[in-house]
């Protein structure tokens, strides 16, 4: 995770100056967030790699259509999977996110949703309903496109996680990396 975060930092900031030159709104004093206004749709994708999981790896990618339906508020729908040797999860839902828009191309925001999972873990298949809190950043590189960085929460009605060692358990806590586009 420490190199997700090190490959995280060099990207925003070495593309910080590039991104200026599109955020800026005529009078040079404040960010566009035009992007975030009711009308406007969002397309995400992001995810995590863990190469120190019992199966050798654990991949979480997370999809996500959303439509700001108000100014800075979201309602969307997700697809979500993690894979591993001997371990899928499979969840849809439907989440929303409210964005904390400022005078900078940071923008952080919080989210709730809800899912149906399915679960199998060590061939025991189960399916349940998920519930996730988020929290994260974006940080925008252009009008259209954001990098960002989130961390959730996850409770479900049964155990439809695996842990470190490939055990099932109701919980998980994620941190996700990817990027937003929005037209």
């Amino acid at each position: 995770m420490k190199k997700s975060l090190c490959i995280l930092g060099l990207i925003l900031f070495s593309v910080q100056s590039h991104a200026n030159q599109y955020a800026l709104s005529d009078d040079s004093s404040s960010v566009k967030h035009a992007y975030l206004q009711q009308g406007t749709q969002e397309i995400g994708i992001q995810g995590s790699l863990d190469l120190d999981y019992v199966d050798d790896y654990l991949l979480d990618l997370n999809t996500s259509y959303g439509y700001f339906v108000r100014d800075k508020w979201e309602i969307g729908g997700e697809l979500d999977l993690t894979i591993s040797d001997n371990a899928q999860n499979y969840q849809i839902g439907a989440f929303t996110e409210y964005n904390f828009t400022n005078t900078s191309l940071w923008v952080p925001y919080l989210g709730v949703g809800a899912q149906y999972a399915y679960s199998d873990i060590n061939d025991n298949s189960d399916s349940a309903f998920n519930f996730q809190v988020s929290a994260g950043m974006k940080y925008f590189l252009h009008p259209q496109i954001a990098l960002a960085a989130e961390v959730n929460y996850n409770l479900a009605t049964e155990d439809i996680y695996a842990d470190g060692d490939g055990e099932a358990k109701d919980d998980k806590t994620q941190f996700l990396i990817g990027t937003r586009f929005y037209f």
